[in-house]
């Protein structure tokens, strides 16, 4: 995993002077083309090498626990470092929204490392996979990591510098809270926002759709919009709609699952303390007749033998009168 970062760090780190797009030349389409196509194919290819070969052997988790910590971590550390280098630019004088130009603030870099890091994030399934976590390969998972890589090789082409920053900034502030919280469950550690994620990533495209009408709006005023800006601005929107659609239905099924397993629990709870005060009420309403019976038949023993002590001491009284005749006889 080490190796794959110094690798993959080689060639997304240009030099700071550069902005791929502008001043330094920008990768063509066959890139992100065969890099996508590659995690598409390597995904059933890595499936059926894991599951014939690797699992039946070896502890996947806890082979991968290393690397995916160092994974991770590294990936807490990348966005943490776009965040800065993203803010740091605003507060030197990058402008807010209504440009299209400006890549002398550092942005652009860091814009430019976010958009290499969408190929590295293809780690995240290859994770998934190789632990055997298949459900966790969903439509949405792919259809993200694929696409997500194509809308910013597409914003770099039509819009490298100005308001092309907003949305690396909130992707990466989300990133920061995603793989911590990914580090911290690995580590055995309580995480307090894991169900804050998903909200705060719909939060995320919801703003970058209106942050993009804002821009349209503005730079069409200012005379500064152009084929190439309104192409990346639709690009764009069109991703984080279709994401806002795709985690909205992601969401409500995660929360109708808890709700109905809340609510499961919670009425075999309820059905189970219902058996047992039942059987709590039988035992007891059991428990009183028996003890009525056993005294009933203790008051007609008791009065048996009362009876036949009073028949005997009679009985006793009687003779010893006789004898006692015959002797005074």
């Amino acid at each position: 995993m080490t190796g794959c970062l110094a690798v993959w760090g080689k060639y997304a780190f240009p030099p700071e002077d550069a902005t791929p797009g502008l001043t330094a030349p920008l990768q063509s389409w066959r890139v992100p083309c065969a890099l996508t196509l590659f995690y598409l194919v390597s995904l059933p290819a890595l499936r059926y090498f894991t599951e014939r070969f690797l699992a039946p052997r070896y502890d996947m988790k806890l082979l991968l626990t290393e690397s995916m910590v160092i994974y991770n971590v590294a990936q807490v550390g990348l966005n943490g470092w776009m965040v800065y280098r993203i803010i740091n630019a605003l507060q030197n004088g990058h402008p807010f929204i209504g440009d299209v130009s400006t890549i002398s603030t550092g942005a652009s870099y860091a814009v430019w490392v976010h958009y290499c890091d969408k190929y590295l994030e293809f780690f995240d399934t290859y994770f998934m996979v190789l632990r055997g976590k298949m459900d966790q390969v969903s439509f949405l998972h792919i259809y993200h990591h694929t696409t997500i890589a194509w809308a910013w090789w597409i914003a770099f082409v039509c819009c490298p510098g100005g308001d092309v920053y907003f949305g690396a900034l909130l992707n990466s502030i989300i990133h920061v809270m995603m793989y911590s919280y990914y580090a911290l469950a690995l580590l055995k550690v309580s995480y307090p926002w894991k169900k804050y994620l998903t909200m705060a990533q719909l939060l995320q495209f919801a703003s970058v759709v209106i942050y993009s009408a804002c821009c349209l709006r503005t730079n069409y005023v200012k005379g500064q919009a152009s084929t190439k800006f309104y192409i990346a601005v639709v690009t764009q929107v069109f991703e984080m709609v279709s994401l806002f659609v795709l985690f909205s239905f992601f969401f409500k099924r995660s929360y109708a699952k808890k709700q109905n397993k809340g609510a499961s629990t919670k009425s075999a709870a309820e059905e189970a303390e219902d058996q047992c005060q039942k059987a709590v009420s039988t035992f007891t309403e059991a428990s009183k007749e028996l003890a009525g019976t056993a005294a009933k038949d203790a008051s007609k023993l008791m009065a048996s033998a009362q009876s036949a002590i009073q028949k005997n001491a009679s009985g006793v009284k009687k003779e010893m009168e006789k004898g006692a005749s015959r002797y005074v006889s």
